[in-house]
């Protein structure tokens, strides 16, 4: 495991900052912060679903991060469908909307993206995560 230390001190050199961000702000992050142009790539991992309380709030979260790319510029979205929770370490359950492919791609399309490519992996059953947790599961 010789290159995770090299991995993490190339990483400390290159990231010059972290930027706070809201999503659900129609500026989610502040202006003097960005290129003039706009990022040229967003990467959403398993985010945007997880902040979203429902999908109107997901598709308007989209919207609001798109005024971040400059014109031409790429969103890679990554998630799990008709998942309604994610692990966030042993025993801790982060909620999450449940989407379905249909879903996204007209959320995509209401937030003004143009799908260039589309891929979709079926998760083993064993994986899966299809019913909500109680209240009181959630981060115990």
């Amino acid at each position: 495991m010789k290159a995770w230390p090299e991995k993490a001190s190339r990483m400390r050199r290159v990231i010059t900052d972290i930027l706070p961000v809201d999503v659900h702000c129609s500026q989610p992050i502040a202006a003097e912060s960005l290129p003039v142009a706009g990022a040229d790539c967003l990467v959403s991992c398993f985010c945007l679903e997880s902040v979203s309380p429902d999908l109107p709030a997901f598709t308007r979260a989209l919207g609001h991060i798109g005024k971040l790319l400059r014109p031409g510029g790429h969103l890679m979205l990554i998630g799990a469908l008709g998942e309604s929770y994610y692990f966030g370490g042993p025993g801790v359950r982060i909620p999450v909307v449940p989407l379905n492919e249909a879903q996204v791609c007209d959320s995509l399309k209401e937030s003004g993206y143009t799908l260039i490519r589309l891929e979709v992996y079926t998760l083993a059953p064993s994986i899966q995560h299809l019913q909500a947790p109680s209240k009181s599961e959630v981060n115990k």
